[in-house]
């Protein structure tokens, strides 16, 4: 993968309404409507800062962990990165590309979730040469890469399996062989 620079990121979410929140009513704004009637409307929430000036670079190649409490916006930096959050500020460069206004799979960033994500009605070697396949890679390069991953997993004796038939670890295994082979 190329590196990856954080500039400046922002992350805000609307904060939550609850029950007791404040409320603004206003008359109805149809001239047609008589009756006097007001319509309730959600006052505006304020925006709850989840990430805040975050600047990182990844050079390529590096291995780098990211190590936080629970609610401390780890998982939200590494959704910016894939693409899966809109960004409220700042820039995500992959490689010379600014990639803030990029779809996921322009991006071409693999993430292994924690749920691992795997097809149940697909074999061990079809989960792994799945990504490959949207790419359109040669089929020798995809069969070559998902079974010299698979072995350095050391799961390729497990190619014609089903997730189900797998344990936790070896499910773990075949989701990172799946971002390893999709390079």
């Amino acid at each position: 993968m190329a590196q990856v620079v954080l500039e400046n990121v922002y992350k805000s979410y609307s904060a939550p309404t609850g029950g007791n929140s404040p409320v603004a009513v206003e008359p109805l704004a149809s001239p047609v409507d008589q009756t006097g009637l007001t319509a309730a409307m959600p006052a505006p929430s304020p925006a709850v800062s989840v990430l805040r000036r975050i600047n990182l670079k990844i050079q390529d190649g590096e291995f780098m962990v990211l190590v936080g409490p629970s609610g401390c916006g780890k998982s939200t930096l590494l959704r910016l990165i894939a693409g899966l959050e809109q960004l409220t500020g700042g820039n995500i460069w992959v490689g010379d590309a600014l990639v803030n206004h990029l779809a996921p799979k322009q991006r071409d960033v693999a993430m292994v979730f924690q749920s691992y994500a795997l097809y149940p009605h697909m074999t061990v070697y079809e989960n792994i040469v799945f990504p490959m396949k949207l790419k359109k890679t040669p089929k020798q390069l995809m069969d070559e890469r998902t079974r010299q991953v698979a072995d350095k997993m050391g799961i390729g004796h497990l190619l014609e399996r089903r997730p189900g038939q797998l344990s936790g670890g070896q499910q773990q295994r075949v989701a990172l062989g799946r971002a390893l082979a999709k390079q």
